[in-house]
């Protein structure tokens, strides 16, 4: 006669297992979503820093521009 007991817990082994095997399946679409966020993301950060170092340079000639004018230095190259 079968132990009962063994029985019991090979089948929720076997739930154990196909739980784990559909959670590593899970994990792995997650990890390439990330991927495909983190790229995207990537090329965000890229048009960021560029928009920001385009800020900053016509922040800065904009100043100089103003200090030519108030100097009244920009009078005379018109």
């Amino acid at each position: 006669m079968e132990n009962p007991h063994e029985e019991r817990q090979s089948l929720l082994l076997e739930r154990i297992t196909k739980s784990v095997h559909r959670l590593n399946e899970a994990l792995l679409e997650l990890d390439r979503s990330v991927v495909e966020i983190n790229n995207h993301n990537q090329a965000i950060t890229i048009v960021a820093e560029l928009s920001e170092a385009y800020r900053r340079n016509a922040a800065f000639n904009l100043a100089n521009m103003e200090a030519v004018d108030e100097d009244g230095l920009g009078k005379d190259l018109a």
